[in-house]
């Protein structure tokens, strides 16, 4: 039996929807300290055509959405023009308490990404330089002034933000460059 690690829980949560999927986990560095990174999964030809090393932006925001913060990141491989948009989205004050998220996000000068193909395996890894940092560091500085929200209300603030936007597109040119 394999030992459950969040990277465990988190694919086998990736493999279990469509491709073109995007989730955030934490993974265990060499040193010993933990750091949150990208998991994104799509078809083989897509991933193919992207070559070797594509380019790679992220893009995110805070909103409150009454009361609930939401963060949506946005992750682009390749160029903007025919690039392929990936969107997670960040539960900045979870009921759980602290953001362990924010926090490596805060910690970490890089960004890893894992490309998975539609069966599921790794075909690939990405690193960018950590433009999360500030905006990680100014949430978690707000966190006091906000009351800690459930799944289901982060969820429902969730829709209604995305609601205001036509596609993937609107929102990652709504949130411009970081």
């Amino acid at each position: 039996m394999a030992l459950a690690t969040p990277l465990a829980d988190t694919l086998t949560r990736l493999r279990q929807g469509p491709p073109g999927r995007a989730l955030y986990t934490r993974v265990q560095a060499v040193d010993g300290r933990w750091k949150t990174v990208w998991l994104i999964r799509d078809e083989w030809q897509r991933l193919e055509t992207l070559g070797p090393a594509p380019a790679v932006e992220f893009r995110a925001g805070a909103f409150d959405e009454g009361g609930v913060v939401i963060l949506p990141i946005l992750v682009r491989l390749g160029l903007e023009e025919s690039g392929y948009i990936y969107d997670t989205c960040i539960n900045a004050y979870q009921i759980e308490g602290e953001n362990i998220y924010l926090q490596d996000l805060v910690r970490q000068d890089r960004m890893h990404i894992h490309l998975y193909d539609d069966a599921g395996e790794l075909v690939h890894t990405l690193t960018a330089p950590n433009c999360l940092r500030e905006l990680a560091q100014s949430v978690l500085e707000r966190q006091s002034a906000y009351q800690p929200s459930t799944t289901a209300a982060f969820e429902y603030a969730r829709e209604r933000l995305y609601a205001n936007y036509a596609d993937m597109w609107a929102l990652w040119h709504a949130l411009g460059r970081g």
